[in-house]
């Protein structure tokens, strides 16, 4: 994991982690570029993207290992927002089993919370792996296929895409189907909310499982969008979304 410290003067700190396929650089253009000069942002990024490329993505707790040994290294024991994105949103999950770090608000983007869901494992790995040599093959249409999906800066995502190794598509797979939610208190699950666009599959997860394991927590749905689709669509008003997450209803 590499972290990118934007604004390290400023005492709100504003933790954003970005999902399977972006990086550092794509969550700054998307949302702190957006968000404004006001708060200091750590942005990592997660091993397998980015600067960050080369190092193997091995599982979500140590993505929040790493993220964790930032925050204690430079003295930072509280965050204003902590922000994740599909598997961002799973690592972040696992940054919350660390009781020290003091986290006002918890936004979670299409997170998937399926638990020894070996079926998802085994289906979204033959897809990824199947997608991901297609990509290596013909660049150019992993390229349409992503920004179809995602917008113009998508085009780094199909770079990321191909430059990623399979074991780490695999332990990725792993990981979003053997979600390991960290026991929450009252007052932690107050202050998170689980967003999900209403064509997403984790949304079906979501409904069931979220109401049992944390029912003080805040759902959202984006009515008529897919899987991270609203970030990506209208990142200025979900910028302005978080903002306002950090301002109301702090515990």
């Amino acid at each position: 994991m590499k972290m990118l410290d934007v604004n390290s003067e400023k005492n709100k700190v504003v933790l954003l982690v970005h999902p399977m396929l972006s990086s550092a650089q794509g969550m700054k253009q998307l949302l702190s570029d957006q968000m404004g000069n006001e708060y200091r942002y750590l942005i990592p990024d997660l091993s397998a993207h980015g600067e960050a490329a080369t190092i193997p993505y091995l599982s979500a707790k140590r993505e929040s290992e790493y993220i964790y040994e930032y925050l204690k290294t430079h003295q930072i024991d509280e965050l204003d927002l902590a922000f994740g994105a599909s598997l961002g949103a799973v690592v972040l999950l696992q940054l919350l089993n660390y009781k020290d770090i003091k986290i006002h608000k918890a936004v979670f983007e299409g997170c998937s919370v399926w638990q020894a869901s070996r079926l998802h494992e085994v289906f979204s790995r033959i897809f990824f792996i199947y997608k991901h040599r297609m990509a290596i093959k013909n660049r150019s249409l992993a390229v349409k296929k992503i920004v179809a999906l995602y917008g113009e800066t998508a085009e780094v995502m199909a770079d990321n895409f191909i430059a990623m190794d399979e074991d780490s598509i695999r332990h990725i797979c792993h990981d979003c189907a053997f979600v390991e939610l960290p026991s929450l208190s009252k007052e932690e699950q107050l202050n998170c909310t689980f967003s999900y666009g209403s064509k997403e599959f984790d949304l079906i997860g979501a409904r069931r499982i979220l109401p049992e394991k944390y029912p003080f927590a805040k759902m959202k749905i984006w009515n008529g969008y897919q899987h991270c689709t609203k970030l990506t669509s209208d990142p200025l008003a979900y910028g302005d979304m978080l903002k306002n997450e950090m301002i109301t209803n702090r515990i």
